[in-house]
């Protein structure tokens, strides 16, 4: 049930499609130490903690209520750390498409999936999803998930060509009350400040 529910400075040159949209190099990276959790990922960890970094662009997005993953062929950079300690945990993930209509295309995916499998499991395994519009970025929602192993919060946020997910695990109810994510709130703002940064990623 975990899983279900669990489950970038641009060093690239920048090409231009013929529609005239600007798309980032293949060869695009995201920069040491860019994400928010990245320099306590890389701290010596307690016994019962458990921090991983990964930069595969296959990697499913932490928020994918089917089980699938959209976009993937799109993206030029991708990170994503995970911390687990006992029933703890917390995700970041940022991941930069080739385009801004690739993006929006990844994004409107996550909520099109969240339609399409926001209940499912069977009897006592249930799981449920619920969200939100947020006022971030270019577009955002903020998500609550609902389990048999607990509850989690999630926001997915696009900013240009980039997608930013925060999960944490904790107080959530079906109203989604912006009280209940203001953690996850203030890490996606955080992260959207940032993205601009980088070439290309919002021109």
């Amino acid at each position: 049930m975990l899983k279900k529910l669990i489950g970038l400075g641009i060093a690239a040159m920048v090409l231009v499609t013929g529609a005239g949209e600007a798309v980032a190099s293949s060869s695009a990276s995201l920069p040491k130490g860019f994400l928010l959790y990245e320099a306590q990922a890389a701290a010596p960890a307690k016994s019962w903690e458990e921090w991983k970094v990964g930069n595969q662009l296959s990697r499913r997005l932490e928020i994918n209520p089917c089980q699938r993953n959209p976009g993937a062929k799109n993206r030029v950079a991708a990170r994503t750390i995970t911390y687990l300690a006992d029933v703890d945990h917390l995700s970041e993930q940022v991941v930069i498409y080739r385009s801004k209509t690739a993006a929006r295309r990844a994004f409107n995916d996550v909520r099109a999936d969240l339609k399409r499998c926001a209940t499912g499991g069977t009897k006592p395994y249930t799981f449920a999803y619920r969200w939100k519009k947020t006022e971030i970025g270019d577009e955002a929602l903020r998500i609550g998930g609902f389990g048999f192993e607990g509850r989690f919060r999630y926001v997915i946020v696009r900013k240009g060509k980039a997608l930013a997910i925060y999960v944490k695990d904790g107080n959530v109810t079906k109203s989604l009350k912006p009280s209940h994510f203001s953690s996850v709130l203030m890490d996606a703002r955080t992260m959207t400040g940032k993205l601009c940064s980088l070439p290309g990623v919002c021109s």
